[in-house]
């Protein structure tokens, strides 16, 4: 499905509670234009303030304000399930599904020195130091580990949930198919994976561009053809390269849909079933 404008008041009240997407209010600035940007740079220097919130310390995009409440709603997550979260960064997710019992692994190779990290301004890098300081901040034991999912040394079958929050965009087709193969692979039978990709607005087949800054618009179909799981939520109508895609449906529904006030894009979210066997 694509994310809408009206939050649902339960995603409001999840953000509320742990200060998502920006962290808490009293802990960032408002920058012209109204753009909310982390923490001062001396307090991004102390990670050591809990009053902050976990998600003061990476730069979301507009539609985090959705996707952040929407994944974990859509993961079900409970107390002694094992959590991969691909490409999390220093995002507050992993740190809230900890502290609701889970065990979880972030896998990110921007926390490695010869990765190329975003250049933004905003964006503060991911280092196993500060990841290290972050969690004694709110009482967590996230693992990091700084590889690519599909190089990283994991046991196949030894996790409930893979989540996958606006990875696949950043990917060519061939490396986002290997993430979702990689991560179906990691994943027990009837676990669930659970996405967001972004929708770029100016890239094909709304605009005339293969890619932007950011990356492209994948093929969620040609992703997860041959992973073996199986779609269990998501509008097929509103996930590009599956069969049923409607380009003319969701430009109908554009005007509900949540648009970033930043860049014109919006968020398709899905969740994969792993059958049993």
């Amino acid at each position: 499905m694509l994310a809408r404008k009206e939050l649902p008041q339960e995603f409001a009240d999840w953000n509320k509670k742990w200060g998502a997407p920006y962290g808490h209010r009293s802990a960032r600035l408002i920058e012209e234009g109204g753009r909310p940007r982390q923490l001062p740079a001396e307090a991004v220097k102390d990670p050591g303030h809990p009053d902050n919130g976990p998600f003061a310390f990476q730069y979301a995009s507009g539609t985090r304000v959705h996707e952040y409440p929407w994944m974990f709603a859509a993961a079900g997550l409970e107390p002694g399930m094992r959590v991969l979260d691909v490409g999390s960064g220093l995002s507050g997710l992993q740190f809230v599904a900890a502290k609701a019992g889970c065990e979880v692994v972030n896998v990110d190779p921007s926390a490695r020195d010869d990765y190329n990290v975003w250049t933004d301004p905003g964006y503060l890098p991911l280092s196993p130091e500060l990841h290290r300081q972050i969690n004694e901040t709110f009482g967590t034991d996230v693992r990091l580990i700084a590889d690519r999912l599909q190089d990283a040394d994991l046991e196949p079958e030894s996790f409930d949930r893979v989540l996958c929050l606006s990875v696949l965009e950043h990917l060519d087709a061939a490396e986002a198919k290997e993430v979702i193969e990689t991560g179906a692979r990691l994943l027990r039978p009837g676990g669930l994976m659970v996405l967001t990709v972004d929708l770029f607005l100016d890239l094909k087949p709304f605009g005339v561009l293969d890619h932007n800054m950011w990356g492209v618009n994948q093929d969620i179909g040609a992703a997860i053809a041959d992973s073996g799981l199986v779609l269990e939520s998501g509008d097929p109508r509103e996930l590009l390269g599956l069969p049923e895609f409607d380009l003319d449906h969701v430009v109908a529904e554009l005007p509900g849909l949540l648009i970033s006030p930043y860049y014109p894009v919006t968020s398709q979210s899905l969740t994969l079933r792993k059958p049993r066997a």
